[in-house]
């Protein structure tokens, strides 16, 4: 599985897109955590540390932009996915650094392959507003269904 797309895609539909110094940080830490979860344990003696030497930074402008991400993901008005991967209004406040990765992870490993399709995490940023469209994902997301659900064939094409 490509979990590298899939998580640029998850931020993506967040409206976070690789303008974010903290993207970076995150796809990468989190590639690192599919290799090995118990990263998960000691964010801050390793997770960081491994992401600050890839990027030659130091482990304090990673957590920085971590939380940044955090913020821009937790503010994003994405409620569907929100719901889905963080379960929001069950919550009271945003997520640690460590609990936004836990959760990511638990999604991008556990969730079934259908559910998080890379074509399904479709992503229209407001030209106006530079954040997450939710009524144009969702007229792309039925648009593609309506399609895939009547194909047109060559001979009408």
């Amino acid at each position: 599985m490509n979990y590298e797309k899939i998580i640029v895609n998850i931020l993506d539909s967040f409206g976070v897109n690789r303008s974010y110094t903290g993207h970076s940080y995150v796809v990468y830490g989190l590639l690192l955590i599919t290799e090995d979860p118990g990263r998960l344990e000691y964010i801050t003696k390793s997770l960081y540390l491994d992401i600050a030497e890839h990027y030659h930074t130091n482990w304090s402008c990673v957590e920085k932009n971590i939380r940044t991400i955090v913020n821009a993901v937790w503010d994003s008005h994405n409620t569907e996915l929100l719901e889905v991967i963080f379960n929001k209004t069950k919550r009271h406040k945003k997520p640690t650094n460590k609990e936004f990765l836990k959760y990511m992870y638990d999604y991008i490993v556990y969730s079934p392959e259908d559910m998080i399709s890379t074509d399904r995490l479709l992503s229209f940023i407001c030209p106006i507003s530079n954040r997450h469209c939710e009524a144009l994902s969702t007229f792309y997301v039925r648009l593609s269904q309506i399609m895939e659900s009547n194909p047109v064939s060559k001979e009408n094409a």
